[in-house]
């Protein structure tokens, strides 16, 4: 099924209009709490400018059609102004260039989550660093598929002689599928530690396993998303309107557990009658404390603490696999009295 413009258009003013009130509410929160500046709010506000920015482009685009539909969907395009094709053809490559970007944004945000919870874990740190490397440089490779499939790349907006499949945007369209999937799985690698760091209780597993339930739910859209472009010939409304769906899933699941955290955090302190301590407003940018950003889970301080001091609060009782080793970061709250728990293997 080849869906038409206007379906592209609504399901993409949808799709973006709830993810911006999503990354606005984490903004909103983030400063009603008084958190300390750090990258992720410069993330959230660059993601939202993205967003817009997609969305007003998606528009022009889906109006003016593209050489490729007019090739190879004929029926749904226009193909007598030549003029317009082209500039929807150029606006489509600038579209690509800003759906990636949202997505790898995304991808940013969730990877300093995991960061922050898994801060102290050998192997999580280098999987992290390995992540980080993975974003850069799969955001260069889609960026120059996007702009060099065609050569030269006036290609993408000829008709008359056919320039071939290279104006399907295949190749760019797996780079970019394929790295997103690959990135989906080192993020959930970098969380596994934390199952296998001891035992826990029912909610803070189902916590957990939310995480993992919510990052395999982003590669399941991924895939269908390929699935169906390639099912349609990579028409340019599909390609639209999955990608539409897409960045709406990426948004929510990036942004869920930090906005589900710190209203957890708000409602637990006003049952207990604590006042929220305030962040350093006027703070540089970096890594926030701790105790400022209590998130999906409340970590417990075994977290913290190296394989020695745990063994002598009898709270490992076996070795540590590879996997769930620890580095000493240094001194940590002794504030909570812990009683002992045999590590799970």
């Amino acid at each position: 099924m080849v869906y038409d413009s206007q379906e592209a258009q609504h399901v993409g003013y949808a799709c973006a209009a709830l993810s911006v009130v999503i990354l606005l509410s984490r903004l909103i929160i983030s400063r009603w709490r008084r958190e300390p500046l750090d990258w992720s709010l410069f993330l959230v506000v660059l993601s939202m400018v993205v967003i817009i920015g997609r969305i007003i482009t998606n528009n022009f685009y889906l109006k003016f059609g593209t050489a490729n539909d007019v090739l190879h969907h004929a029926q749904s395009t226009d193909h007598s102004d030549t003029n317009r094709l082209k500039t929807g053809s150029i606006l489509v490559l600038l579209a690509r260039v800003l759906l990636t970007a949202a997505l790898w944004l995304q991808i940013c945000l969730l990877l300093l989550f995991y960061s922050r919870i898994t801060a102290g874990i050998t192997w999580a740190d280098r999987l992290t660093k390995i992540s980080w490397a993975a974003v850069v440089l799969t955001f260069i490779a889609i960026v120059l598929a996007t702009f060099l499939e065609c050569r030269p790349i006036d290609l993408y907006w000829q008709v008359d002689p056919d320039p071939g499949y290279c104006v399907r945007a295949y190749v760019q369209l797996l780079i970019q599928g394929v790295a997103n999937i690959v990135i989906d799985l080192l993020l959930l690698s970098i969380a596994y530690p934390l199952i296998c760091l001891r035992k826990r209780s029912v909610s803070e597993y189902v916590s957990l396993y939310s995480l993992f339930a919510l990052g395999t739910f982003c590669i399941v859209i991924t895939i269908i998303r390929l699935v169906l472009i390639f099912t349609e010939n990579s028409s340019q409304t599909t390609r639209s309107l999955w990608a539409s769906v897409q960045m709406f899933v990426s948004t929510f699941v990036a942004n869920a557990p930090t906005i589900y955290g710190s209203l957890r955090v708000v409602r637990r302190k006003k049952c207990s009658g604590q006042q929220s301590a305030p962040g350093h407003a006027g703070g540089e940018l970096g890594r926030p404390s701790r105790p400022e950003r209590d998130s999906w889970l409340k970590m417990d301080e075994e977290i913290a603490l190296t394989p020695t001091e745990l063994e002598a609060r009898g709270v490992l009782t076996a070795p540590l696999p590879p996997i769930a080793s620890y580095d000493n970061i240094g001194p940590v709250s002794r504030t909570r009295s812990l009683s002992p728990i045999p590590y799970a293997r």
